[in-house]
């Protein structure tokens, strides 16, 4: 398994900060959940190294990464995929 592109302390220190983009497929991805804004932040500042699945070249931006994290979170498998352009982006949020 490969090592993630960018430091998950890093991305939950900018979520702290309030330096965060949510892109509306990750919002729409929460709310078929139940969940809104606040739940995606706690479920990112919950995340550990071992809820890491793959890192993964960005779709719509050649030479970007994106992570891609699997964790439990409020009784959902959730798939959660996380970049870092200035600030954390939460790309996608949805039930894995």
């Amino acid at each position: 398994m490969a090592n993630p592109t960018y430091a998950l302390n890093t991305i939950q220190s900018l979520i702290r900060s309030g330096r965060y983009r949510i892109t509306l497929s990750a919002k729409q991805g929460a709310q078929e959940m139940g969940m809104d804004t606040a739940d995606m932040e706690t479920c990112v500042l919950g995340l550990t190294a071992r809820d890491f699945y793959k890192t993964m070249p960005a779709e719509k931006v050649p030479g970007l990464f994106q992570d891609v994290y699997r964790p439990r979170f409020q009784g959902w498998d959730v798939y959660l995929k996380l970049q870092i352009t200035g600030d954390a982006v939460v790309i996608s949020f949805k039930q894995r």
